[in-house]
């Protein structure tokens, strides 16, 4: 398994899509829901998901460095439970969660299709399973991996033999950044977005440039959680999302 991490204390161009990914993924859970947060990083995801009234989270990951860290920072949320953890051999009875999160984690395991099997075993009938994972059409459009991270990357379609080959259920979104939808008054956001991102200026700090940004435009530089959409449309998805938001039902 290859490491590729979001880090919560860093502001990032990727921070907004991230929050995105898992606000959609709380849509899910109802309250009193046992829910697992798999590949969890810095704790930041499981935390949103936490915000489910009466909700167990146990958020895993199989860096120990990772879940030291998250024990620290996230000991006021005693609603999650940081364990390491190894995707393709979970330490839980079968039929445990009623949702399973697992955002930007396939593309990392050789094995994935065993940690799909584990998910399947772990999900109660009936229960949510959400995977998210970049659209290698948008992400290496050559076929060719660009991300040294990333062990593999998938079409929409392979993706959807992937996932049905274990659940009942599969619907696939597209997930797109959306902040300019093309309107004439973007095209000043847009030109002083890439200015401030441009080589030799993005050595500034950042909160100096977002400074700027906001000044002229009252809101962030970087992308925010609600500068993205997910779309549910095949075509539109393949063509134009450069990451696959999959749920599947058991």
């Amino acid at each position: 398994m290859s490491i590729e991490r979001h880090h919560f204390v860093e502001v990032t161009p990727w921070t907004g899509e991230h929050i995105h990914r898992y606000i959609e993924s709380a849509r899910y859970i109802r309250e009193g829901d046992v829910i697992l947060d798999l590949a969890c990083g810095s704790g930041y995801g499981a935390d949103i998901l936490s915000k489910v009234s009466n909700t167990k989270i146990y958020a895993g990951d199989i860096d120990p460095a990772a879940i030291t860290a998250c024990r620290k920072d996230w000991e006021h949320n005693t609603s999650i439970s940081f364990e390491i953890m190894d995707a393709t051999s979970l330490p839980f009875k079968d039929a445990f969660f009623d949702v399973i999160v697992s955002l930007e984690t396939i593309e990392h395991l050789i094995e994935y299709r065993k940690m799909l099997s584990e998910f399947g075993r772990v999900v109660k009938p009936g229960g949510t399973v959400i995977i998210s994972t970049p659209n290698i059409k948008i992400s290496s459009p050559d076929g060719n991996i660009i991300n040294p991270f990333h062990t593999q990357e998938f079409t929409y379609e392979e993706l959807n033999d992937i996932l049905r080959a274990e659940f009942a259920t599969v619907d696939i979104y597209g997930q797109k950044y959306v902040r300019y939808p093309g309107k004439w008054h973007s095209w000043a956001k847009r030109r002083m977005e890439n200015l401030l991102l441009a080589r030799g200026i993005r050595k500034l700090p950042y909160k100096v440039r977002n400074s700027v940004f906001e000044s002229f435009f009252g809101q962030s530089l970087y992308p925010t959680s609600h500068d993205f959409q997910l779309f549910s449309e095949k075509e539109f998805a393949e063509k134009n999302c450069h990451v696959l938001f999959a749920v599947c039902r058991k």
